[in-house]
């Protein structure tokens, strides 16, 4: 009796010998299996670029000379735009001092600068020439616009992306350059102010002309 129950222990460890890399091979493959499928639901998808372009919208306007200007009339042109006001003591006077920059750099290139007021009832056309040429702004390259507040406004926020407003006699706006090409599809935005920025645009701006 004992020597048939030493046997039957015997056997047991056999099989539990024999077994055993089996069992252990199944919970490997079980581990796998659950680590894949957390991975599965837990994975956050990679972000992807956004890849929408921005067209600028029509627009009827008028420049420092008193003539209309319109998207079409910019058709085939790389240009620079900005909103600004002419009475702005704090960030306008830089920006515009930049664009003037850029205009003397981009001298003998085929590029506009288009400035447009976000303060178009004291900004008429006689203000703005006279603000044109404190910059030494060139009249058939840099159009400083002016016209209807709410087209304006709208052109602003909604066509260019960009904040302008009116607030308890204060204009808020952006400092923002915006450069487009000449399908008039907005390439890119720069902080006036940063020279990181300003060095990218000109770097974009060479691009767009082929230099």
């Amino acid at each position: 009796m004992e020597n048939q129950t030493a046997d039957l222990k015997q056997n047991n460890r056999k099989i539990e010998k024999s077994t055993l890399p089996w069992i252990v091979l199944g919970l490997i493959v079980i581990g796998i299996a659950l680590f894949n499928l957390w991975l599965a639901f837990n994975k956050k998808p990679n972000p992807t670029p956004e890849v929408a372009t921005t067209n600028v919208p029509e627009f009827s306007l008028i420049n420092q000379q008193g003539h209309k200007l319109t998207l079409s009339d910019l058709k085939g042109k790389v240009w620079i735009a900005d909103f600004i006001f002419t009475n702005c003591p704090t960030i306008c006077p830089k920006m515009t001092q930049e664009m003037a920059n850029l205009q003397s750099e981009f001298d003998s290139q085929e590029i506009n600068f288009v400035s447009f007021t976000v303060d178009p009832d004291r900004d008429t056309t006689d203000v703005l020439l006279q603000y044109a040429n404190l910059y030494g702004a060139d009249e058939k390259r840099w159009h400083f616009l002016t016209g209807n507040k709410e087209q304006i406004y709208k052109l602003a926020n909604e066509g260019f992306k960009l904040a302008a407003a009116y607030h308890e006699g204060m204009l808020p706006h952006s400092r923002k350059f915006v450069l487009v090409t000449s399908d008039g599809e907005i390439y890119g935005y720069y902080d006036s102010h940063q020279k990181s920025a300003l060095k990218r645009l000109r770097k974009d701006v060479n691009t767009l002309l082929g230099s």
